[in-house]
């Protein structure tokens, strides 16, 4: 802002389209006693106090905006810094072998020590084995480890000060493992989290500078860093090692779900799997069989991730084999049971629901273990169909029971894994009337809404409406890190009544 030197009132440049300036004077809305003269309104162009406070709030809305745009820039650039990808060499032993000992002869030759090594620690913290040496025969790395009781040089570094052995021969007390005149000992970690130590030594009585402690201390921080990049180095590369493994099991378990086929010209059929990770125990799947009959399976394992894909896949690969041999969703149910009833050492139970429609009656049965739902959904009401009961795999010799139902022209099976559902008991909430095919939208997903939507949408295809649920799904805390994986098939008659 400029002030204007006659006036006294604030100024403001503005570009115009030709790329010149004008001032801009900045007035009171009421015009007070010999505040402006015409001369002064038609020199310039003006604008009224409310209009320009107007622009003063918008202009520290985009600087409030561009203040977080740019801390945001800010995190973002830190973020970067730390995903740096750690490399490694192919034979990670021999190069931390290599840097360990250039590290001890780099601080041997600036404290003017003839040979050194590092001792670390073992699993009980009760001994300390040689790691690495310069100076030494190789050979040393071979012997067993020292027993830390009775180190009073290695007990008193582990502490965290440096020790200084300026004569080895007048301080019994305090032996060297090797046969040196003197040495310097300094810690390698810190008092609260120790892993070792380093020696140098050397052929002659001497004492060690301040200096020379501390380039043995600097030097001992280098060892801790080295060690622990060589564990992040086998880390990162164990981890992207499994990351591929999961990323393939990922692609067969996805070919594993059912394609868009048109089951029978009758039917509509889509659905959807949720996997809370790359991989996941839900799962599902449709096929017409040897006999013609139409048959649909979903369910999900008790536990998530790789185990829950072990247990998804065994139940898919019994599933479609017994359907090709005309078994019954009871029996299916049954063997699925007592197959992994039979396994051991793992959580094999999981929920699950068999289908079997005949698409030229429209009749069918259902099977369902667990936590699965399933109901008829027509324009006049919806009724469920099947029974709740225990997982499959959770007792031996359970009772498995079948409903029949008629799926007529115009209704739809949605069959689904209870936890997909918000748990909340209250009614769904309308929040605006809408155009198109449903009436309403709703604020939960609760079953009686999740019905109301597939009712409301009943004149549309399948995979829109399995869509429309599966978009409306995430906006749940469910789906935030922990939650479980979900499923669900919806089935549409779509025969026209003649």
């Amino acid at each position: 802002m400029q002030s204007d030197s006659r006036k006294g009132i604030p100024g403001h440049h503005l570009a115009n389209q030709n790329g010149m300036s004008k001032r801009w004077r900045l007035l009171e809305t009421i015009v007070q006693d010999n505040a402006i003269d015409i001369d002064d309104s038609t020199e310039s162009p003006f604008v009224p106090m409310d209009k320009a406070q107007q622009l003063l709030a918008s202009i520290e809305r985009l600087v409030a905006r561009l203040d977080i745009a740019e801390e945001a820039v800010r995190r973002q650039e830190a973020e970067l810094a730390t995903t740096m990808g750690v490399t490694s060499h192919s034979d990670r032993g021999r190069e931390t072998a290599d840097r360990l000992e250039s590290i001890l002869d780099s601080v041997a030759r600036s404290v003017g020590a003839v040979a050194g090594a590092l001792y670390m620690l073992d699993d009980d913290t009760s001994a300390l084995k040689m790691r690495a040496c310069i100076g030494l025969p190789k050979s040393r790395l071979s012997d067993p480890a020292r027993d830390l009781p009775g180190s009073l040089a290695d007990l008193e570094a582990l502490l965290g000060n440096a020790v200084l052995l300026s004569n080895i021969e007048m301080m019994p007390n305090w032996p060297s493992p090797e046969d040196f005149a003197s040495a310097l000992v300094v810690p390698v970690g810190s008092t609260t989290m120790p892993h070792g130590t380093m020696w140098f030594w050397s052929d002659k009585p001497r004492s060690y500078s301040a200096t020379e402690v501390e380039v043995a201390n600097l030097a001992a921080g280098r060892v801790m860093s080295e060690i622990e990049q060589s564990i992040l180095g086998h880390e990162v590369h164990q981890s992207r090692v499994m990351q591929k493994q999961i990323d393939t099991a990922s692609l067969i378990q996805a070919s594993m779900l059912p394609d868009n086929q048109i089951l029978h010209e009758d039917f509509d059929v889509n659905g959807w799997t949720f996997q809370n990770g790359s991989i996941g125990g839900g799962f599902h799947h449709w096929d017409v069989n040897h006999q013609e009959m139409m048959t649909i399976s979903l369910g999900n394992a008790n536990q998530p991730g790789p185990e829950g894909a072990l247990v998804a896949t065994s139940i898919q690969s019994i599933v479609r084999t017994m359907w090709q041999s005309n078994n019954n969703p009871v029996s299916i149910m049954r063997t699925v049971n007592d197959t992994l009833w039979g396994m051991q050492d793992a959580d094999w139970t999981a929920s699950m629901g068999l289908i079997q429609i005949n698409p030229v009656t429209g009749y069918g049965s259902i099977c369902s273990a667990g936590d699965i739902q399933s109901f008829v959904i027509s324009h006049r009401g919806f009724r469920p169909i099947g029974s709740l009961g225990s997982r499959v795999a959770a007792q031996p010799d359970t009772l498995f029971n079948s409903n029949r139902f008629c799926l007529q022209p115009g209704e739809i099976l949605l069959a689904f894994t209870s936890n997909i559902l918000d748990n909340t008991n209250g009614p769904a909430l309308p929040q605006q009337k809408k155009k198109g095919a449903r009436s309403m939208s709703y604020s939960t997903l609760d079953q009686n809404s999740m019905l109301q939507i597939v009712r409301d949408m009943a004149d549309e295809k399948a995979s829109d409406i399995a869509g429309y649920l599966a978009r409306t799904l995430p906006t749940f805390q469910r789906d935030t890190y922990g939650g479980t994986d979900r499923s669900m098939v919806l089935i549409k008659n779509v025969r026209k009544v003649k």
